[in-house]
């Protein structure tokens, strides 16, 4: 039997590992020091975490599927409701102008909408102020 053969065949003799089960922990990056210091502990003792904070923001998403819009969207909105076109919106909140272009197209899903008429659409719906 070649070397090659005999490492192959006691490979298979072993019995197979099991994988422990993934450990992760979530929190936003503005937290307080105490909750980031619970989010490396977590995985390290073997459990996941879940900040509050981010919690509460899937719950509201669960509870509102694909309407509730993000801070970043809103402010998106609320300026292009102000008159501002999407490279100004870029140069005032530092996105590139795509990244612009994508908040708008999430917000238009999430609204039902094809186009700026959004503002309209999120004005009615309480979302922002004119």
């Amino acid at each position: 039997m070649s070397p090659t053969a005999a490492s192959s065949s006691a490979a298979r003799a072993r019995p197979a590992r099991r994988k422990p089960p993934a450990r992760w922990a979530i929190t936003l990056k503005d937290a307080p020091p105490e909750e980031l210091a619970a989010a490396v502990r977590a995985p390290a003792a073997g459990r996941s975490a879940l900040a509050p904070a981010v919690a509460r923001r899937l719950m509201g998403r669960l509870r509102a599927p694909g309407t509730a819009l993000s801070r970043r969207e809103t402010e998106v909105l609320q300026l292009v409701a102000d008159g501002l076109s999407n490279q100004q919106i870029s140069r005032r909140l530092h996105p590139s102008p795509a990244t612009v272009k994508t908040h708008l197209v999430h917000v238009h899903g999430k609204l039902g909408v094809d186009s700026r008429t959004a503002v309209a659409a999120a004005r009615a719906r309480g979302l922002i102020r004119l």
